[in-house]
């Protein structure tokens, strides 16, 4: 039987190695599916996302350190994944990839959407119970 208390601190865990690589390929414009496409790097904006993934990560890190004592940001965290899924997908009907000059970037962002949703998933299925 799988302990849901170990494995949300192991998926939390892998949020934070998520969003360290997100941070990574967008500050440095590195191609990497389905994090980033190059083709679209941005400096200022880039940077930002980098900042931002960093914060959240330091956010996810704290969160896997005891869930049950920071129950509260655990909520957020699902609150906020489940919004950025999404956007992620909204973003495949807003956004012209192939006039962007990275046409994959669809299929990357659908996949981005995708993996968000299994790990909101795996989240609320260790969601610690009796908690409010």
């Amino acid at each position: 039987m799988i302990n849901k208390s170990k494995f949300l601190k192991f998926v939390l865990r892998l949020g934070v190695i998520y969003y360290i690589i997100g941070a990574i390929v967008h500050y440095f414009g590195i191609t990497l599916f389905p994090f980033y496409d190059k083709a679209l790097y941005m400096p200022y904006h880039d940077s930002v996302i980098a900042l931002s993934a960093i914060i959240f990560a330091m956010i996810l890190y704290t969160v896997a350190k005891d869930p049950v004592k920071n129950i509260d940001m655990l909520k957020v965290v699902i609150i906020g994944a489940i919004i950025a899924s999404f956007v992620s997908i909204v973003i495949v009907w807003k956004v012209d990839f192939t006039a962007l000059g990275a046409p994959a970037k669809k299929t990357q962002t659908i996949v981005e959407g995708v993996m968000n949703f299994i790990w909101v998933g795996a989240l609320l299925w260790s969601y610690p119970k009796g908690t409010n």
